[in-house]
């Protein structure tokens, strides 16, 4: 068991990175909270966070823009909702790109519509790196925070030790329901 955990801490920047390609927001959480275990530099996952986030935002919207025509037979159920999209980025293009990286389920969707969309490359960039920076410090920031928490309240349960495993339990229960209610169609 401490070999794999071993592995996946040689390999946690990595992974972070890859994963922060796509959407990031739980593998970030997930880094903080590490970090607060001194297992990861706090600094480096934010950065690291950042620039995959920013590289992967990018290149969703150059598919789009490029890759237009060969992107959108795979959206045939969903071409209503590009058209809306697209005619949100251009009325509302700003706040999207910057708020789409804090709601789950968008930060892959807003940038393919921006493409879609022929937004401004340069003006989407320069937004992007703006929002990435942000989502990066502020839930880096978040999941030290709760991993810092965290560690206090096991030190406190330490001495009931029936009760942290029900924390825990309890704990991912939440986060799951919490993902769940987001993730469901309406």
């Amino acid at each position: 068991m401490q070999e794999m955990s071993d592995t996946l801490l040689n390999w946690g920047y990595i992974i972070l990175f890859l994963y922060s390609l796509g959407g990031g927001m739980v593998g970030i959480l997930a880094a903080g909270l590490l970090s607060a275990s001194g297992h990861f530099s706090l600094s480096l996952c934010i950065l690291i966070a950042f620039f995959a986030n920013v590289l992967g935002s990018t290149l969703l919207f150059l598919c789009g823009k490029y890759g237009k025509k060969e992107l959108l037979p795979y959206f045939k159920k969903h071409r209503r909702k590009i058209a809306l999209a697209q005619l949100k980025i251009k009325k509302h293009g700003v706040s999207l790109i910057l708020i789409q990286k804090f709601i789950y389920g968008l930060k892959t969707f807003i940038p393919l519509a921006a493409g879609f969309a022929k937004y401004d490359f340069l003006k989407f960039f320069i937004l992007n790196l703006i929002a990435s920076l942000v989502w990066a410090i502020v839930l880096g920031y978040l999941g030290f925070a709760f991993g810092a928490s965290i560690s206090y309240m096991l030190d406190s349960f330490s001495q009931y030790s029936y009760a942290v495993p029900i924390f825990l339990l309890l704990l991912i229960l939440l986060l799951y329901f919490y993902l769940a209610k987001f993730s469901k169609k309406r």
